[in-house]
């Protein structure tokens, strides 16, 4: 079940958004793509989504290119949660979360019981149970979220890419939420999230990949890559980084650097 990207480059309009991104993927493990604003992350992980198709390079699944997937079995293998996502119609929570079934059902038919308890596993999972009969532009922006991640969790599929799955999200359901994507890859899904906070990142991620101005700058372990030298390279800042009490890393940004 890997994903690769081989050689990935973009343009957008007249600008160069990627060149030439290669990376690795593996199932059961987090993948963390940081970088500043308007360093490609969300285009990376669109085209990793099969949303997007690569000015060079391609990207594939098990060896197949996602292009030429079909559309209904990418959906059942890739789940993509969009930052900011807002759905299109004024739907209840259950009926969005339902929509994640759809990759598993033949057209036109009812959700089966095991589809039902998929849903309402979903919302439980999100703690979005109590929202499900809820329209959706009745929501604040955290529960919005909670909800548009129940959905691609609906889906079960093998590969969850979240574009910054923890935009609007109080503190504790932060945490909460880095614990379910951690959990999903301890049960063998490839995950793959855009973050901004770096000990975050640190902590929830098996692999780093830092982006700057469309380009690879680093790819490896958290430890390897989250160093004062690269933090300085992508984002311009001084960090300190040490040790918290548990053992995991812990930077603190101390200002600009130079």
């Amino acid at each position: 079940m890997t994903l690769l990207a081989e050689n990935l480059s973009l343009t957008l309009g007249k600008r160069r958004v990627l060149d030439a991104v290669s990376l690795s993927l593996s199932p059961g493990k987090v993948t963390v793509i940081l970088g500043p604003n308007g360093a490609g992350k969300t285009s990376l992980i669109r085209l990793l989504a099969g949303l997007l198709v690569p000015a060079t390079g391609q990207v594939l699944l098990d060896g197949y290119s996602l292009p030429k997937m079909d559309r209904q079995e990418r959906a059942r293998r890739i789940g993509y949660l969009p930052q900011n996502g807002t759905p299109a119609w004024n739907v209840s929570a259950r009926e969005l979360v339902s929509l994640g079934r759809l990759p598993h059902r033949s057209h036109f038919a009812a959700p089966s019981p095991a589809d039902e308890a998929t849903i309402d596993t979903a919302l439980a999972c999100t703690d979005a149970s109590h929202l499900a009969d809820r329209p959706m532009n009745a929501m604040s922006g955290g529960e919005r979220a909670r909800v548009m991640l129940a959905r691609v969790l609906a889906g079960a599929p093998e590969w969850l890419l979240a574009d910054e799955p923890l935009a609007s999200l109080d503190p504790a359901h932060q945490l909460d939420i880095l614990a379910l994507l951690r959990a999903q890859a301890d049960r063998g899904t490839g995950v793959v999230a855009v973050l901004h906070d770096l000990t975050q990142a640190a902590r929830l991620g098996d692999q780093i990949v830092v982006l700057k101005d469309g380009n690879l700058l680093e790819a490896g372990l958290p430890a390897d890559v989250l160093t004062a030298p690269l933090l300085a390279n992508a984002f311009g800042i001084a960090a300190e980084i040490g040790r918290a009490s548990d053992g995991g890393l812990q930077i603190t940004p101390l200002g600009r650097s130079g």
